[in-house]
């Protein structure tokens, strides 16, 4: 499938995305409301899903490691306000890179508050130095490199380095392990004043996004601690090896492990092993390289994917998250008070109750529905209301000119749509009667909620569309990274055994070894635990450790 300039603008190169005969799509928050139940996860228990909370943060990760969108802003970089009081009295004074969502006067939530308007400011455009639709920019490297903990810019690199063997900055925290460098900044969105005033700061990583969930904060933390784990080991193996090439060769490994695991782990469980193995992106074995690179490839994150389809996993997200003792006894936490609050991981015994609760509650289902604290709670802070997901995620579909649903489907090779009929044998029915409901055609289906609203493919969790499109991608960034870790052509290859090491590396392993509290684990930690998949001591040999000897010169 190519994605390439398939935007759907109608009104002009920059306009918003019209439907099919060129007249306004209904209200993002109107279509939001439809397609969505009142409430998906009152008790914030899953039903039917057989993957971790842990796949959920995995997968937010991942997409910060391979595209970032940045929205405009105003002189100086201020933030662009479209909803105060004096743009809703007087609209000519709204800013031009405004398109604030309306939400209806009987809107089943935000009608309690008065809110008629939801905060939206569109992508910045790309300087394409060519005539044609406005595209956006992705300000990450675009490859699996780990980007989140290393940077995408030779200036935030260097910032993160430590300068001594190889090292990334960590804060020292004694006998506990290291935590992610300090935030100092006071104006970050992030750090308080109570919190200031403890010692206890947000923190700095390759992705500024890092403090939006106190478990994605984890997983950079992880990352970090692997990277230095690496690098100390190396530095033992090799004494005069200086501390710019441990940094290189640590990181050439670590981003070697994240390029395994998204492959062997997370993509089957997401496109299904089958198809999985159908588009040959199945990890080899016992050093076995890979020579499909083809430098003709662009590893370029498409609008389809970015913006669509690897959304997907905000439908997994919980309305709590849980930690967990050691006697197994579980406490839920709301999930927006653990937004922007990474403040727990200062305490001892948080980080333990984290892992043990993420690697043993269930993700919700990948589907149309999603909780309430997404829906209007999001990012709420202390008001009693916040943000729609699903509706900015409408939003920002319309603004970057995705195609239709129909049109996505169809140029995946899947049969033609004419009418709403002919999505019975490919849509859960009730998703498809909302969709009835909100959209007068069936041409004018979005790509996002189209999408979540397919019944999954065999063993996966996403529809067929958005297989085709991630399954896409994923091709793309494997066979376009020429220092693609099985790639035997690339400018500096593992050697065989090296390789075959990196080709047993598990996502359980990487948690056992930065975790010091950590004695046991499921062997497939994105999946929840069961008779084929038990929990095991950290000393198990189903989990492998990499031998770093092998690195010795």
């Amino acid at each position: 499938m190519n994605t390439e300039g398939r935007s759907e603008r109608f009104a002009g190169v920059s306009a918003m995305k019209a439907s099919f005969v060129g007249t306004p799509l209904p209200s993002a928050r109107l279509v939001s409301t439809t397609v969505n139940m009142p409430e998906k996860d009152p008790g914030g228990q899953a039903v039917g899903n057989c993957f971790t909370t842990l796949h959920m943060t995995f997968g937010q990760f991942l997409d910060h490691d391979i595209a970032f969108t940045p929205v405009n802003a105003g002189d100086n970089g201020t933030t662009i306000t479209c909803c105060s009081p004096e743009v809703i009295k007087n609209p000519t004074l709204l800013h031009p890179e405004c398109a604030p969502i309306d939400i209806p006067l009987d809107d089943p939530f935000y009608s309690a508050f008065g809110e008629t308007c939801m905060e939206f400011v569109r992508s910045a455009p790309a300087d394409r130095c060519k005539l044609g639709p406005r595209e956006q920019l992705n300000q990450r490297t675009h490859y699996i490199d780990l980007s989140t903990i290393y940077g995408s810019t030779d200036e935030e690199a260097t910032s993160l380095r430590k300068n001594q063997h190889g090292l990334l900055r960590t804060q020292d925290q004694g006998a506990d392990p290291d935590l992610l460098p300090p935030s100092l900044n006071r104006d970050d969105d992030c750090n308080t004043e109570d919190n200031f005033a403890k010692g206890q700061f947000c923190f700095v990583a390759g992705d500024d996004r890092v403090n939006e969930l106190i478990l994605l904060t984890l997983l950079h933390t992880i990352w970090v601690r692997e990277h230095n784990r690496i690098a100390l080991a190396l530095k033992q193996l090799n004494p005069s090896w200086n501390d710019e090439r441990l940094y290189q060769e640590a990181r050439r490994i670590n981003i070697a492990e994240m390029q395994h695991i998204t492959y062997n782990e997370f993509l089957p469980g997401v496109l299904g092993p089958l198809v999985v193995e159908w588009l040959g992106l199945a990890p080899k074995k016992h050093g076995e390289f890979t020579n499909n690179y083809d430098p003709n490839i662009s590893v370029s994150i498409s609008s389809e994917f970015a913006t669509a389809a690897l959304r997907f996993g905000h439908s997994m997200i919980p309305s709590s998250l849980h930690e967990v003792n050691s006697a197994g006894v579980s406490q839920a936490k709301e999930l927006n008070s653990v937004l922007f609050a990474p403040f727990p991981l200062y305490e001892n015994g948080r980080e333990e109750k984290l892992v043990r609760g993420e690697t043993s509650q269930p993700a919700m289902k990948v589907d149309s529905k999603f909780t309430s604290q997404v829906t209007g709670k999001l990012f709420r802070g202390s008001q009693s209301f916040g943000l729609d997901l699903v509706a900015l995620n409408i939003q920002r579909g319309r603004d970057h000119g995705l195609a239709s649903y129909i049109t996505v489907r169809e140029a995946c090779g899947f049969s033609r749509v004419a009418t709403f009929d002919d999505l019975v044998p490919f849509m859960v029915s009730k998703s498809l009667e909302s969709l009835r409901k909100i959209y007068k055609r069936v041409e004018d289906i979005e790509l996002f909620v189209g999408g979540v609203s397919e019944k999954p493919v065999a063993g996966g969790q996403v529809g067929p569309t958005f297989a085709c499109i991630l399954g896409e991608q994923f091709i793309r960034l494997k066979r376009g990274d020429r220092f693609w870790y099985e790639n035997s052509g690339s400018p500096n290859p593992f050697t065989r055994e090296q390789l075959s090491g990196l080709q047993e590396v598990s996502l359980a392993r990487i948690l056992c070894d930065n975790h010091p509290q950590s004695a046991s684990i499921q062997r497939w930690p994105l999946n929840l635990p069961n008779p084929f998949n038990r929990i095991v001591s950290c000393d198990c040999p189903i989990i492998p450790s990499l031998n770093l000897a092998m690195w010795k010169e």
